[in-house]
């Protein structure tokens, strides 16, 4: 009879436990669909903990990185979808989990990892897999700037009808191919002979425009106080510090801006391609 009552007991807290956990696994999920991203992410953590059987493990570990991926983890995001992929059952299922985790990888700029995740797609995509492959592809090799690869793959995305997208998208990537002459080292040699020279090249009238101002007018008054002075050494000596460091911080900051200006343009191009693939 005790060894009845015993059985029976354990049954009943198993179930009772059971029982919790599936409400803690609902209530997580009512939490990410109120988008409260991180009550739902400790709650799945907790369910992790407690799940003995696995009967949750597999959402758990999928929703909690899309937990953080919405929040912007994209790091820790990328671990999760690491675990969560040999959770799943199926190459579609473990096709979806690597195209989030590569999605977290070209938003931190690691190329890399991006491209290794790339390689680990099986190869019986569906359609609509197969299409968002040679999208994160296309983006890959922009990124990595192997242009013509990514122009060619961009392209394929887009209809053969919509002639008026692949003229952009042409007319988009002759405009980045002009945006990659810029030349930054150029830029610094510039304000090197003639300061502010660079940063008009790199198309930043009014850094320029300080440039010019500040380093011509400290000469302009060291040679004008030494002209005048009784000690004109001396006043020299107190000037050359300030040229030296409005005149090589000109032609530092000039390189810099080119490269910022060359970032910025490229990004606007990027975003415009997207646009036209998005259409």
């Amino acid at each position: 009879m005790q060894k009845i009552l015993l059985i029976l007991f354990i049954f009943i807290v198993k179930t009772s436990f059971s029982q919790d956990l599936k409400q803690s696994f609902d209530f997580a999920n009512e939490l990410f669909n109120k988008k409260d991203y991180a009550g739902a992410s400790i709650t799945y953590r907790r369910v992790i903990y407690f799940d003995k059987t696995d009967n949750y493990r597999k959402d758990c570990y999928k929703n909690i990185a899309d937990c953080l991926y919405e929040t912007q983890q994209y790091e820790e995001a990328a671990d999760y979808y690491e675990l969560a992929f040999f959770q799943q059952k199926s190459d579609s299922a473990k096709a979806e989990i690597i195209f989030r985790k590569m999605s977290c990888y070209l938003i931190l700029n690691n190329f890399e990892y991006a491209e290794i995740e790339l390689l680990n797609l099986p190869s019986n995509l569906n359609i609509e897999q197969t299409k968002r492959k040679t999208f994160y592809t296309a983006i890959l090799n922009f990124s990595t700037e192997k242009y013509d690869l990514a122009k060619a793959q961009f392209l394929s995305l887009v209809d053969s009808s919509n002639i008026e997208s692949r003229i952009k998208i042409e007319q988009l990537f002759d405009k980045n191919e002009k945006i990659n002459r810029l030349n930054p080292k150029a830029a610094r040699i510039m304000s090197m002979i003639i300061p502010g020279l660079g940063q008009f090249y790199a198309g930043d009238i009014k850094n320029g425009t300080n440039s010019i101002i500040l380093t011509v007018g400290i000469a302009t008054w060291g040679i004008v106080s030494a002209v005048k002075s009784t000690s004109p050494f001396d006043i020299l000596v107190t000037a050359a510090p300030w040229f030296q460091r409005y005149y090589m911080g000109g032609y530092k900051k000039a390189e810099q801006i080119t490269i910022n200006e060359k970032m910025r343009r490229r990004s606007k191009v990027y975003n415009q391609i997207l646009d036209e693939v998005a259409k």
